[in-house]
């Protein structure tokens, strides 16, 4: 597999050919062409079940084009945007399909994406997609990678769904719908004794800053892990396995669906733009 970042295909070239590549998807599978049979309504009119249950069609769809590349790693393109940040044909590949599928179920609304751009001010309602996330844990084969979807409005996330594909996972949720876990309502797995909270780092928040919130943690009596996977740990905090998770310099993509479901779940959780294109993030059991 190729690794470094002078072997890799332009950023140009990578749009280019996953156009062709989504619409190839489901022949791949045997099953032909990816078809889209829900009539498109508009999103704010939308009962949010029904919106949610939209939502998670399309994860899910999402979650199989990404478990269909781990089948074939070695074929990843890769560009390396910066130190230990990646995007790959896959990443490409999964936000092209969702960017075509949200607009022709979803019409006319906003989306912004970790890999193709975008903008989404705080007052402007729209997705946040983030298509892997964990795209280095992806490449080399772990399972903790996540594709996340959530739509904001008033600035705040009202709807989301997290896949988890090779754990078999997804959480979901809208404004008053409570946590969903693979399609079904669940309540979060509370009661251990076992103290773990997972933090993120990134490459706005000094290194520093990071290790001290760490040790703020190890202080009140917490193990503190870093799976580099933001919505992976988001989305087993939500489900009650981690005490929580906080990172300062995420992506909107990282949180927007997020939000809404750890808040579904009975968590605490806060967050805020921190700088252009950056945000805070903590989502914690009380």
């Amino acid at each position: 597999m190729q690794f470094f970042a002078e072997k890799f295909a332009s950023r140009t070239h990578l749009v280019a050919s996953v156009r062709t590549t989504v619409l190839d998807f489901g022949a791949a599978l045997g099953k032909g062409s990816i078809e889209l049979s829900i009539a498109p309504v508009q999103t704010r009119r939308m009962d949010p079940v029904a919106r949610l249950l939209k939502l998670e069609s399309l994860i899910a769809q999402s979650a199989a084009m990404g478990r269909a590349w781990t089948e074939r790693r070695a074929e990843l393109v890769l560009d390396e945007k910066s130190a230990g940040q990646l995007a790959s044909t896959a990443d490409l590949e999964i936000e092209h399909y969702l960017r075509d599928a949200l607009a022709d179920r979803f019409p006319g609304t906003a989306a912004i994406g970790e890999e193709m751009g975008g903008t989404l001010t705080e007052d402007e309602a729209g997705w946040a997609i983030d298509p892997i996330d964990g795209t280095s844990n992806f490449v080399l084969g772990l399972p903790l990678w996540g594709i996340s979807v959530g739509y904001r409005s008033g600035g705040a996330s009202v709807l989301g769904a997290i896949a988890l594909p090779a754990l078999g996972l997804t959480v979901s949720a809208a404004d008053g719908s409570g946590l969903r876990v693979n399609g079904a309502p669940a309540a979060p797995e509370r009661g251990s004794p076992v103290k773990l909270i997972s933090i993120g780092e990134n490459d706005f928040e000094p290194g520093p800053d990071t290790d001290a919130r760490a040790q703020a943690f190890r202080d009140k009596g917490f193990a503190v892990v870093r799976y580099r996977c933001a919505v992976y740990s988001l989305a087993m905090s939500a489900m009650g396995r981690l005490g929580g998770y906080v990172e300062y310099g995420c992506g909107l993509w990282d949180i927007a669906a997020a939000e809404v479901i750890c808040r579904e779940a009975g968590m605490r959780v806060a967050t805020k733009q921190i700088a252009p294109d950056r945000y805070a993030i903590e989502a914690v059991w009380d």
